[in-house]
Order: C-alpha cells, then structure tokens, then sequence
C-alpha cells in the first residue's frame, strides 16, 4: 500500500495564484512567493526522504482569492451572484505559473501530486473577510449551478492547468475535480453539521459540473493516446461513491475520506483493478478511534490504522495531515516515525500499487 499526505494548505485559498493585494502588498509579492516556493521545496523534499509517495493540495479552496474587489461575489436581491474571471485575466497566469512550480518540483524529487482544484466551502454562502477590500469567502455557487458560467470558468482555469499536467504526467497521481461536494449539496446530510443555508446547490447540478470537469480530465490524451490522468472527486464518505455513481460521472479513481463516521467499520476495497479506489483522508488521530480497532491504545496511532487499511487491500491512502491544526490531525516527529517505519516495511513486504 502506497502512503501519501495531506498538504491541504499553506495560505487556504491563496497558495496559488495573486495572492491578495490588501493582504501582500504588490511590491512584497515576488519576495512572498519566493520565500512560499522554498518551503513548499523543503517540505517536499522532507515527504520524500520519509517514503511518502504523493501529496494532496487544495487550490483554490473557497475561491478568496480568485475574484477580489470589484470581481468578487456580490449579493443581489439577497442571493449571491459570481461571475468567473475572464480567461485573460493575470490571475490565470499566476496560478499556473505557481502549479508548474508544484509540478517541477514533484517531477525532481519523483513524488506524486494530487491537485484539488475547488473545496466545498466554494459553493458556501458568502462570507465577507475583509470588507475593506471586498474579499469574500465562498459565495461561488453560480459556478457550480450555471452551466455557461462552468464551461467558462473550465475553459479559463481547469484546461490551462491541464495542458501544464500534461507535461509531467509522471508526477500526477490523479486529477480531483472538488473536494467533498455532499456538505454543499441539497441531499441527506452525512452527520447533519452543515447548516442548510449552506446547502446551495442540487445534486442534478453538482453531478452535471462534475460529470464536465471530470470528463475534460479524462480527455487528456498522451502522445500515445493513452488516458493522460486518472480522474477522482473526494467523497466525504464512501457511500456517496454509490449513491452518487461515481463512475458514472467519469470517475476513474473512486475516492472516499474516513473519520470513523456513525462508528462504522472502514468496508474492505471491493473495486475493480481498472477503476481502483484510494482514501484520500483520513485522521492520524480522532478522539472517537477507529471502531476497527477495538483497543483504543491502538485506534490512536497511525501505524495501526496503516495496517488496517493495508489489511483491507487500499492500494493508497493519505494522511490527514501535514500543515492542518484541527483535531484531526497531529505530525509531530513520532508520528513521522511511524509512518517511516510503516513505509519501510511494506516496501520490503511489497504492496498494492496504481499506475
């Protein structure tokens, strides 16, 4: 089994692309970002000497910086209204100016990437974090509803990022498209923790964005023409890969996260070897365990929750994580131990692997 990590964010929302300029002063910007690319070298690098195979990144998360001032979302009528950022905009250029530098950066040290490019918190309502330079957070559900305003905002910012992919196609592990789209989606709610207000979008119009961007994804063709990427949205549950017929929307590479919902057992990887399915998160520690292992001094280390999803035939996981601060996570030094320790031993026992 293939172990990789979590990065999902130095800056959430603003590690790729313009930072914003009320927050990074323009004339700080290239010295902002340089000192940002060496810590992201270094901590890859550190990813790699431990044996961890590939990194999971959200982009641009909740959409903060992509549309400030007067192109931010914008209440009307007092409902939320977003418009994507025009192809030419400088925006573009940055962000895949940033992701290549991901990419070179994978493809040297020989670790894998998995960019995410939209989180759930895109679709929430909007939520004003700076009202002096109108930077708002979420509020960018008309993305996802409108179907004219998704090609566009594809066509401007998906495509690009993918002819960049597809010059290191080595160094992507898989494509996702959006991270968790159930907490914003008018379906039953998992663990009923998101307010309804929230839920902003139907699931006819969330399956339609997805089925879009996936299939753009899978369209990308090596010199070859062979599939270029594998394709993956990750599901907050492993239900939602059913219930939503994940590969009926184009999904090539099921994915579902798992913190130990409604106390339920992790089901074993029941997936075909062509359309295979990896757990894109779960805790390195959950003050509710793993009901799989039964003796909590267990459930609470990392190397045994390794083993029981390696016992369960995953032929990938990543931990949650290495910069988050929620209860969810801890990667303090012995937890990296663990993990080394884990990764060298199946490397010596050999492992599943996806190509």
């Amino acid at each position: 089994m293939l172990v990789g990590v979590n990065y999902p964010w130095i800056d959430y929302a603003w590690d790729f692309g313009d930072p914003p300029s009320a927050w990074v002063n323009p004339q700080h910007a290239a010295e902002w970002r340089e000192k940002k690319r060496k810590q992201i070298a270094d901590d890859f690098r550190a990813f790699a000497e431990m044996g961890l195979f590939a990194v999971r990144w959200f982009m641009l998360a909740d959409g903060l910086s992509y549309g400030v001032g007067d192109e931010a979302p914008r209440k009307v009528g007092g409902r939320w209204t977003f418009d994507p950022l025009p192809r030419e905009h400088h925006f573009h250029k940055q962000l895949c100016d940033d992701f290549e530098f991901v990419l070179k950066t994978c493809a040297e040290l020989k670790i894998k990437f998995v960019p995410s490019l939209i989180d759930f918190h895109w679709c929430h309502q909007g939520v004003v974090a700076d009202a002096g330079a109108n930077i708002v957070k979420g509020g960018r559900f008309d993305i996802v509803c409108d179907p004219a305003k998704s090609r566009a905002f594809f066509d401007a910012a998906l495509e690009p990022l993918l002819e960049i992919s597809l010059r290191y196609p080595g160094a992507i592990y898989a494509w996702e498209l959006i991270n968790e789209p159930e907490w914003v989606t008018e379906t039953r709610s998992l663990m009923r923790i998101r307010p309804d207000e929230n839920k902003t979008v139907t699931q006819d119009e969330m399956s339609a964005f997805i089925a879009e961007g996936v299939g753009r994804i899978n369209a990308k063709r090596l010199p070859d023409g062979r599939q270029a990427f594998r394709s993956t949205v990750g599901f907050a549950h492993w239900d939602a890969i059913r219930d939503w017929d994940s590969a009926g929307l184009g999904v090539t590479l099921h994915q579902f996260h798992y913190y130990a919902p409604d106390k339920r057992e992790i089901p074993k990887h029941n997936f075909s070897d062509e359309y295979p399915c990896f757990v894109g998160e779960f805790a390195t520690t959950f003050h509710r365990g793993w009901p799989d292992l039964k003796k909590q001094d267990l459930a609470r280390t990392i190397s045994a929750r390794l083993q029981c999803l390696d016992g369960k035939c995953y032929p990938s996981v990543f931990l949650w994580s290495a910069r988050a601060t929620d209860e969810a996570t801890t990667w303090v030094d012995a937890d990296r131990q663990e993990t080394i320790s884990f990764i060298r031993a199946s490397t010596v026992g050999g492992g599943n692997d996806v190509a």
